[in-house]
């Protein structure tokens, strides 16, 4: 089995992205930054399915129906792999579309977010030997601000599980949980800390500068993070 992963994403002047890095750093350098977090978070995930470990996709939030799902341009920031439609509805709703698509393709899901441009190879090699050797029913990625970074399953998840969570604040990952049927075998991943906010900008630096090895988009981001750290008032 090679589970289906999904990239969400939001496309930078169709729809706001990094609202919260606004007043700090401007909007045009936020949205640069986003998108450097997103390739970042896929190249990570291209890695993996080069080595026929997993199916990579864009989950786009934009409706595609005015003809943006065509043939993308050299501009499309989301051109670098195939495209699932996000669905309508609140995010609960369009993460519960997602999970319920790529697990009628692939057997297995996963999803994760831009927030991460840290995200290692190993961590999520770790995400898909918990689902690819039944070693557990759903992974889940904590974040330090009490949501999640990565979520993936090998079972179908009742809407609810979905919808109950209070995304965006520190009882997400806990509402998540509450709200799943009982008696699931979860791994849990490594915490690890989003991109959100600007006291984050400082400690995703850090991230991306402890690890290891760096893929070429991770130190795109490195480098536009110390940037930026280096105009900002301490």
């Amino acid at each position: 089995m090679r589970p289906g992963l999904a990239l969400f994403v939001k496309t930078p002047g169709r729809s706001p992205v990094k609202s919260r890095l606004w007043p700090a750093i401007g909007r045009e350098a936020a949205e640069a930054l986003y998108l450097d977090c997103a390739a970042a978070a896929a190249e990570t995930a291209i890695a993996l399915q080069r080595n026929d470990r997993l199916h990579a996709y864009w989950a786009v939030a934009e409706d595609e129906r005015d003809g943006a799902a065509e043939v993308p341009t050299t501009t499309d920031p989301w051109r670098t792999l195939p495209r699932l439609a996000q669905g309508d509805g609140g995010l609960g709703e369009r993460m519960a579309h997602v999970y319920a698509t790529l697990r009628a393709r692939h057997g297995a899901a996963l999803l994760i977010g831009t927030d991460l441009p840290q995200l290692s190879i190993p961590a999520l090699s770790d995400a898909v030997d918990a689902l690819v050797h039944a070693k557990a029913d759903l992974v889940l990625g904590p974040s330090e601000d009490g949501g999640f970074w990565l979520v993936g399953g090998r079972l179908d998840l009742p809407l609810a599980a979905w919808t109950a969570p209070r995304y965006s604040t520190p009882d997400a990952r806990s509402d998540f949980l509450a709200a799943l049927p009982k008696g699931l075998h979860i791994h849990q991943l490594d915490a690890a800390h989003d991109l959100d906010e600007p006291g984050d900008l400082a400690v995703v630096a850090a991230a991306l500068a402890a690890l290891p090895e760096r893929t070429a988009s991770q130190e795109r981001v490195s480098r536009r993070l110390d940037a930026l750290l280096a105009t900002m008032p301490r």
